[in-house]
């Protein structure tokens, strides 16, 4: 039973990853080619935001380039990490008042961060490409 709970528990941070990982590079790639790098910058100098032009090709670049991290399982807490910080740097930026996101509100950042704080604790699992890099802890360590 144990073991049939380790591959749910591997396929469902699978799935997660790939899901946010096409999430994140379909938004990241509208910001560049959609809608362009211009229009991002416009949006973060209304609200304030230092150095709008650098913030926008680096959140374009950690969407895009993280999003494909992402789907192999490349850097998953630190892709995780990132999406806290983003998410949390939105909500509290350009969000705050406002719950629902089809009126401009904070509710799809707020599940967005949720999942970064998903990643960062748990990892790619073991279908993550990480897995090559780091050596997954079993609970079982903990009593030896």
């Amino acid at each position: 039973m144990q073991a049939f709970i380790r591959v749910l528990q591997d396929t469902a941070l699978m799935l997660t990853r790939i899901v946010m990982g096409v999430v994140m590079v379909a938004h990241g790639w509208h910001r560049w080619q959609g809608a362009g790098v211009d229009a991002q910058a416009a949006i973060l100098r209304a609200i304030g935001v230092p150095s709008p032009e650098l913030m926008a090709w680096a959140v374009i670049g950690f969407e895009v380039v993280g999003g494909i991290l992402l789907i192999f399982g490349l850097g998953t807490p630190l892709i995780g990490f990132g999406l806290i910080v983003l998410n949390c740097g939105v909500i509290f930026l350009h969000r705050a008042g406002i719950f629902y996101a089809h009126n401009s509100g904070w509710e799809y950042n707020a599940v967005m961060a949720a999942v970064g704080a998903m990643l960062l604790a748990h990892g790619s699992g073991r279908a993550g490409l990480d897995s090559l890099f780091i050596q997954p802890r079993d609970e079982d360590d903990e009593y030896r």
